[in-house]
């Protein structure tokens, strides 16, 4: 059947498929602790089957601790359902942009086996590297043999559990090593000439890297300010020391918040409460919902079709002159728009989704989220992160099972809803340039618009 050949279509069905068999896996005794599983009997088949759609889909938002609820055979069936995902998204994205053509002949986007074979050869290269670097450090802070590998797939795949909010600064080499799997395949092409000359232009690709890291920049800057300290005192809260720096200290921090919420949305610094501003939390949803440079397993827009959203933005407002692009360009400028509105939107609605639930379910004593928070875990869900500032352990905690003054158990809401958000967050895009692809092989695309702005350079 033709319509199984479809990118998003065969990718929904291996999607699925991935996670019925996780959740079957982590359902089993063997990959959870007996005290924490005993603790939520009811729940544990929910959560077995959330936690691996959140890993298969790249989101580091589970339901059980990673560290302390899971069995080391738990996280490795986490983590090989993580880069399994990650794989299949890279294959179909790929897939997605081979159906467009450019000229009546299909873009220069490499095979979908390649850019896997390249994930696969390229996160080998970095984790090496990286346990090579961790074992020649003091051995007290040397991760350990059998938990540095997983946390270092889990960080180059973009999967959100690599590093927890209480570990800081020592999560810089897992940050950086997560930043370089945010850098996609073009990126990883650039060093072998042959491939570099064949499926990218290096000058284009470096420029469009450049503005990446411009734009973590000026992030972290926005984010230091933000958590400036107010009056004499700053605010109140355990870790309010950081908005009692001086500014660089503050800018130290905010980049390292900033690169790791891009890279692969890791926590580097707490977000509940007071631990951070709404401007913080709203400019960290924003990057995970732009997501990594393009060709990447991060999730969100990527910035190759950012770019082609404030293109089309810019000559929407007439500021590229009046002339019509030619239909190739306005097919790449409707599916940045299309990709960036969507992909906020999406947010929004997961968010009310969430605090109306919450506040449902909500105690008449438990403070109420704002809804920045509630934004910034959205974006986590559907845009593939592990930021949370505790919305979604509102909505599916245990708190919501049935107990006194509760006669139904509520969490299977807030698990059936966030996990909409994930398939949906995953699906968009894809579905938005198979669409484009449609579109491009009916009308065979003329010549190629805004030099620096071919997608044929970055992939998705």
């Amino acid at each position: 059947m033709r319509i199984l050949k479809l990118p998003d279509v065969w990718f929904l069905i291996g999607l699925l498929a991935l996670t019925a068999g996780g959740a079957v896996a982590l359902a089993r005794p063997e990959a959870t602790d007996a005290e924490s599983r005993r603790m939520s009997y009811s729940r544990h088949p929910w959560q077995a089957a959330f936690d691996a759609l959140s890993a298969t889909c790249g989101a580091g938002l589970l339901t059980y601790d990673y560290a302390e609820d899971y069995t080391p055979r738990g996280r490795r069936i986490l983590t090989l359902l993580g880069v399994a995902g990650a794989a299949l998204y890279l294959a179909a994205a790929a897939h997605a942009l081979r159906r467009i053509r450019v000229a009546g002949v299909p873009t220069r986007v490499p095979h979908p086996l390649l850019v896997v074979a390249a994930f696969v050869v390229v996160q080998a290269a970095a984790v090496g590297a990286y346990l090579l670097a961790s074992r020649a450090g003091p051995a007290t802070d040397a991760p350990s043999l059998t938990e540095a590998p997983l946390r270092a797939v889990a960080a180059f795949s973009s999967l959100g559990w690599a590093t927890s909010a209480e570990q800081s600064t020592a999560a810089w080499p897992l940050t950086l090593l997560a930043w370089v799997g945010a850098l996609g395949w073009p990126m990883w092409f650039a060093p072998v000439a042959p491939l570099a000359r064949r499926f990218g232009r290096r000058r284009t690709t470096l420029a469009v890297a450049g503005g990446y890291v411009a734009a973590l920049l000026v992030a972290a800057v926005l984010i230091a300010g933000f958590e400036a300290p107010r009056g004499m005192m700053g605010r109140d809260g355990p870790h309010t020391h950081a908005a009692r720096q001086t500014f660089s200290g503050r800018f130290v921090r905010a980049l390292h918040q900033t690169t790791a919420a891009s890279a692969a949305g890791l926590p580097t610094e707490p977000l509940d409460g007071a631990n951070a501003t709404d401007a913080t939390k709203v400019t960290l949803a924003l990057l995970l919902i732009v997501g990594g440079l393009g060709g990447s397993a991060t999730g969100g827009v990527q910035w190759p079709l950012l770019l082609w959203a404030a293109a089309g933005a810019l000559g929407a407002l007439g500021w590229l002159g009046s002339r019509r692009p030619a239909p190739d360009v306005a097919r790449w400028m409707h599916a940045g728009l299309a990709c960036v509105v969507i992909g906020l939107l999406l947010a929004g609605v997961v968010a009310g989704g969430m605090l109306l639930l919450e506040n449902i379910a909500a105690s008449p004593y438990q403070p109420a989220p704002t809804f920045a928070d509630a934004f910034l875990d959205a974006a986590s869900i559907t845009a593939g992160g592990g930021l949370t500032t505790g919305v979604v352990d509102a909505v599916t905690g245990p708190q919501l099972e049935v107990g006194i003054g509760r006669k139904v158990s509520l969490y299977a809401y807030g698990m059936v809803w966030l996990m909409f958000g994930l398939l949906a967050g995953r699906m968009v895009p894809l579905m938005i340039l198979r669409r484009v692809g449609s579109l491009a092989q009916r009308d065979p695309a003329r010549k190629m618009g805004p030099v620096g702005l071919e997608p044929t350079t970055n992939g998705l």
